[in-house]
């Protein structure tokens, strides 16, 4: 019923275990064994078992699935160890003692963690345009920003505007800023700007999925994940940084309805600064890092951003991974549909976004830690370089992604795509249990190359493709499963 991992005991129910043998006379030969209770963990298992091959051991629980322990077997038979005499008796390690003094954290997890779980609390009721619950979200990270020391801009930490929806009429908006001043007689007129978008869908507009109608989606991973990051890199920056250029802290709103806020901050940013914005880091679902890389997206708006996420794998000890794509996605295209180098820090998909399940206790606390740690060293190294980033965007004005309505898209595979993959087609990373894809046999690892006979080359194009079917339509989904092509029949499910 249990098992026990030298002094760690686990129950065998609801969790799933590795476990791996060598041949003690030759290394070369070794024994796997894997016991699954959940298997809705099988595709999660998969995509991440090559990342643990220097363990011995590992437990999982849940559906994503989570590393809950983990650890190596002793070393026998090294040759870097000689036993002299068979009599020799083992000499005891020094008890460990505490430093005398120690450094503190430079980023506070729990603050982090205070701050999703009343972003994304019963209380604010999943933060909806036009709520009262919105207004005291845009109070709460006001009332950060000032005791973090962020400057306001003309006496007020709130940039106020209106904005027509077709679904919910004028509404009443507000974006959340606060800077830090530049040094630089020159280069202080440029921003470098850090976003998070705090609004989040409320009881489900503009995008519910069928069945959620009426329930709080909160919205702790999207986005008050990017918020808290947000709020305390303020903390750790405002009273200690000065750079050469002025760095903007923006908290957008209305993202989830089409990039309101940010695209509204890009276009009046000439009424705070005189210079140009330098670059932007946009903050977006940020909460599930784990054992993952950090995904860098929209890496080809600058060809710098290579080398300076390159450089974080080394100064950091965090690990990214860069995506060339276009994706429109997120308040970073705001900044770059005007020309302006933009990328996005994501913790990759899961298969609670824009769901009730959406909640602060799946959060990666730790993982936050990381992002945080990237996007100051990031943030700074943009405030001090001297050097213009080189745009390598599309041509400004080319595209724009419209605003986010419950008619853009009506339908659903229930897949979940990898936003890592660089590769002709989509990839899938796993398929959500009961979903339309799990019913036609879609698989993770699955690399979706044909919709309908229309090529999908990549995530944008795929989604695009979509909006034209209706829930009930029978697609055909041409796929790569392990280089072999198949054509699989799939009855699209209600978004």
């Amino acid at each position: 019923d249990s098992v026990i991992f030298q002094n760690k005991k686990l129950v065998r129910k609801g969790n799933d275990f590795v476990f791996t043998l060598f041949d003690e006379n030759d290394i070369n030969k070794q024994t796997i064994f894997i016991s699954i209770d959940n298997k809705n963990a099988i595709a999660g298992l998969i995509r991440k078992l090559p990342y643990y091959g220097k363990y011995s051991y590992l437990a999982f629980s849940g559906d994503e699935p989570t590393n809950i322990a983990k650890g190596q077997w002793p070393v026998l038979n090294s040759p870097l160890i000689k036993t002299f005499s068979k009599d020799a008796q083992e000499i005891s390690l020094i008890e460990t003692r505490e430093a005398l003094a120690t450094l503190k954290p430079v980023f506070s997890e729990k603050r982090m963690m205070l701050s999703i779980k009343y972003l994304a609390s019963e209380e604010l009721k999943g933060r909806g345009l036009g709520t009262p619950e919105i207004d005291q979200a845009a109070a709460y990270i006001a009332q950060e920003f000032e005791a973090a020391g962020l400057m306001p801009l003309k006496g007020s930490y709130y940039q106020k505007f209106t904005h027509k929806f077709d679904e919910k009429g004028e509404l009443d908006l507000t974006n959340v800023m606060g800077i830090i001043p530049g040094t630089d007689p020159v280069l202080k007129e440029e921003v470098v700007v850090i976003s998070a978008h705090y609004d989040h869908l409320g009881f489900g507009w503009p995008d519910v999925r069928k069945g959620n109608e009426g329930m709080i989606h909160y919205g702790a991973d999207d986005n008050a994940s990017g918020v808290a990051i947000l709020i305390e890199l303020a903390h750790s920056m405002a009273k200690t940084v000065k750079a050469k250029r002025t760095i903007v802290f923006l908290a957008c709103t209305a993202e989830e309805a089409g990039l309101v806020g940010s695209r509204y901050f890009v276009a009046h940013s000439k009424d705070y600064f005189k210079g140009e914005i330098f670059a932007n880091i946009n903050l977006d679902t940020d909460g599930s890092l784990f054992d993952k890389k950090l995904l860098v997206l929209n890496a080809n708006t600058a060809k710098e951003w290579k080398f300076i996420f390159m450089g974080t794998d080394y100064t950091t000890g965090v690990k990214s991974e860069v995506i060339d794509k276009d994706l429109d996605a997120s308040d970073q295209f705001a900044f770059i549909e005007k020309g302006i180098p933009a990328v996005q820090l994501f913790t990759g998909g899961t298969e609670n976004y824009h769901r009730p399940t959406d909640t602060y206790e799946k959060i990666d606390g730790k993982g936050l830690v990381k992002v945080a740690i990237v996007s100051k060293e990031v943030l700074v190294y943009l405030a001090d370089r001297e050097d213009p980033m080189n745009f390598t965007g599309k041509a400004p004005g080319i595209t724009k992604a419209p605003e986010k309505s419950k008619t853009n898209r009506r339908v659903s595979t229930g897949s979940i795509p990898d936003f890592a993959y660089q590769g002709k087609g989509v990839k899938i990373s796993s398929v959500i249990s009961g979903s339309a894809g799990e019913k036609a046999g879609l698989q993770a690892g699955d690399i979706i190359i044909e919709l309908d006979g229309v090529k999908t080359d990549d995530l944008k194009s795929y989604s695009d493709l979509l909006k034209k079917y209706q829930p009930d339509d029978v697609v055909q989904l041409k796929i790569l499963r392990e280089d072999k092509e198949e054509t699989i029949s799939l009855k699209l499910g209600e978004r």
